[in-house]
């Protein structure tokens, strides 16, 4: 009898200890976006080329990490499905990170939509001013960037 109570007062106690609504930072190699579930709102209001709200800039991944990028367009100037690319600096064209069209089949010019991608260290370089570029699939020149971050 004693030793039921032990693990039930244990057990209360494990789930009082944790955190539920914790999430990891970027700062700690962890995904921030907090679009759909936290006090972090985004505008990504656009009535032409894609607009990347997140990553904002500044953020510090580790290859391998899932980043959710948030984003908005307008089918009207963007059209559906868009292509996520990484690019290591302003020179460098970019490596798809998602090998298919993805995103927002309709996007309405101002929702944010997310699409988690992964820096996959087999096809990305580390970089301390990446960004990550969305482009519409139709219409590459309408794309959105991200705000530069560092990938070690």
């Amino acid at each position: 009898m004693k030793f039921t109570k032990a693990i039930l007062m244990a057990a209360t106690l494990a789930f009082f200890a944790c955190d539920s609504g914790s999430s990891s930072s970027a700062d700690d190699g962890g995904d921030t976006p907090k679009s759909s579930n936290s006090n972090v709102s985004y505008d990504c209001t656009t009535d032409g080329a894609v607009v990347v709200v997140y990553p904002a800039g500044g953020e510090t991944f580790k290859m391998g990490d899932t980043v959710t990028v948030v984003y908005g367009a307008s089918k009207k100037h963007a059209g559906p499905m868009f292509i996520f690319r990484y690019r290591e600096n302003d020179g460098d064209m970019g490596t798809e990170l998602i090998n298919k069209s993805a995103g927002e089949a309709n996007p309405d010019g101002k929702t944010c939509y997310e699409q988690k991608v992964v820096l996959d260290p087999e096809l990305i370089n580390p970089s301390d001013e990446a960004f990550i570029a969305v482009l519409p699939y139709n219409d590459q020149a309408k794309q959105g960037k991200s705000g530069k971050f560092k990938v070690k």
